[in-house]
């Protein structure tokens, strides 16, 4: 089993996945708005990128400036993996404004060769991308797809808000997966805390953290707090 490295200096998010991805795998991050996923697969995705894999980020959240903005407050220094091709950014938001595009982005998605190209691919939410036309039949053939994908040596990870798609579309994405993580912010000492919760990893390298606690800080991204350890 190969697994790719997501290790940084400034953190121990690496140790908390247990040292490392395995390729072939298909990570699920499933949350409600605003409780982390975003934020969690922007640290992947340039954990990613400073060992050196290629990536491509899919996203209905921001344009590339925005994008490019939020990391750089983080810093995470994405500019030159942008110009050197290493990460190829993808807004999204034309597909979101015209329903007409939007309910065929199943199919599209399958279609578009640029997107697998890269060693990881991120679907950042895909939830909004497919809410107009997930129906059983197509995320079925969907999560065949992908699964045919990461076999390659490829790593994809999707972000969902269950709020988005029914219940049953909902199972068949946390089941496809071999990783599922679930995000969620909470008050704790007049503060808010956002959680990782991994609730299934098949093939972890080594043993990982259940629930991991961080926060989000300007200059340094995501930092883990200590009580996650408890």
């Amino acid at each position: 089993m190969k697994y790719a490295k997501i290790e940084l200096e400034r953190d121990d998010v690496h140790k908390r996945f247990g040292g490392g991805i395995p390729y072939g795998s298909i990570i699920h991050i499933e949350g409600e708005e605003s409780s982390g996923k975003s934020i969690l697969s922007q640290r992947l995705s340039y954990g990613f990128l400073q060992n050196s894999y290629s990536l491509s980020y899919i996203s209905t959240q921001s344009t590339t400036t925005e994008f490019v903005k939020q990391m750089t407050s983080l810093k995470y220094m994405i500019n030159k993996r942008l110009l050197n091709g290493n990460l190829l950014y993808i807004p999204v938001y034309p597909l979101i404004s015209d329903n007409t595009q939007k309910d065929d982005f199943i199919k599209k998605s399958m279609t578009t060769r640029a997107f697998y190209e890269k060693d990881i691919i991120i679907f950042d939410s895909l939830s909004t991308l497919i809410s107009n036309d997930a129906s059983e039949v197509q995320v079925g053939d969907l999560m065949s797809f992908l699964k045919r994908i990461a076999s390659m040596n490829k790593i994809i990870i999707y972000t969902i808000n269950p709020k988005e798609l029914s219940d049953q579309v909902v199972t068949m994405l946390r089941t496809a997966a071999t990783m599922v993580i679930k995000t969620e912010t909470y008050a704790f000492g007049g503060n808010l805390k956002n959680s990782a919760k991994i609730v299934k990893y098949n093939m972890a390298a080594g043993p990982f953290q259940k629930v991991m606690v961080f926060r989000v800080d300007p200059g340094l991204g995501i930092a883990v707090e200590i009580s996650s350890v408890a």
